[in-house]
């Protein structure tokens, strides 16, 4: 089913704080787009925060993880080190952010919170073996599918779209609803990388395309649907996407070019 545009017409998708390019900013079939724990639970972060404030707000819970799997009389250390990591990330410091991350994981090496930070790194970075190591024992640790879109997406980097197939059926279906739409666009890249671009869509439209409102993760999802349907030469339906994608965000993505190439096709 096409989605609507006039749902999402003038609606502006929130977005948060730009990333440095990915491994292929041209191919959006399966980037994790995804923050890490902190994020997701600091009511304190900014979308930009500026070069020399002050380290990033750590929940609670964050904090409690950290001094819990600390080496004994660490604890302190530890959140102080993964603080400053922490806001390195967020100022898109990477080397720092790396740097730091890696002495916190020698002070508490089965913190899922560290090897969660310290994959993100590794992934913004483009070190996506680093990335895969440190985003799997996260897996391993916390009992958790919230990042397997990312450790799937660097298996597509490494070339191994069968793992990275495999790493999105896990998802669970309790995580979030951007987790599982992150999940289908990966796992569409995937098969798309093994020539099973049939397959691909229909992992696309297994997911809801017409939402009341639509966010981020729909935007993504309606791109992705209308280039693989373009490939395939049903060029009116895509169009449909890339027009619904233009109306709610015209300056994100390349969608509107495209709705104009496509209705000179017509």
């Amino acid at each position: 089913m096409s989605p609507q545009p006039g749902r999402s017409r003038g609606q502006r998708v929130q977005r948060g704080r730009p990333q440095k390019p990915r491994r292929d900013d041209k191919d959006l079939q399966g980037r994790g787009d995804r923050k890490s724990s902190w994020e997701q639970r600091d009511p304190h972060k900014q979308d930009r925060p500026p070069k020399n404030r002050a380290l990033v707000h750590l929940p609670d819970d964050v904090v409690g993880e950290l001094k819990g799997t600390a080496r004994p009389g660490k604890g302190q250390i530890l959140v102080q080190v993964f603080a400053e990591a922490a806001t390195a990330f967020e100022e898109e410091d990477l080397p720092e952010a790396i740097r730091l991350a890696e002495q916190a994981k020698h002070i508490a090496l089965r913190s899922a919170t560290v090897r969660e930070l310290l994959g993100l790194a590794y992934y913004r970075d483009g070190k996506f073996k680093d990335a895969a190591r440190e985003l799997s024992a996260f897996r391993r640790l916390a009992g958790s599918t919230e990042q397997n879109p990312v450790l799937a997406d660097c298996y597509r980097a490494m070339d191994k779209p069968e793992r990275a197939l495999e790493l999105c059926d896990e998802i669970e279906s309790s995580v979030p609803e951007p987790i599982r739409y992150e999940g289908a666009i990966v796992a569409a890249g995937a098969l798309t990388d093994m020539d099973r671009i049939d397959e691909a869509i229909a992992r696309i439209e297994s997911l809801d395309l017409n939402p009341s409102s639509a966010g981020q993760h729909h935007l993504r999802a309606w791109y992705v649907l209308g280039d693989l349907l373009e490939r395939r030469g049903r060029f009116t339906v895509a169009l449909n996407f890339f027009e619904a994608v233009s109306a709610a965000d015209p300056e994100s993505t390349d969608a509107p070019e495209r709705a104009r190439r496509l209705k000179k096709k017509q």
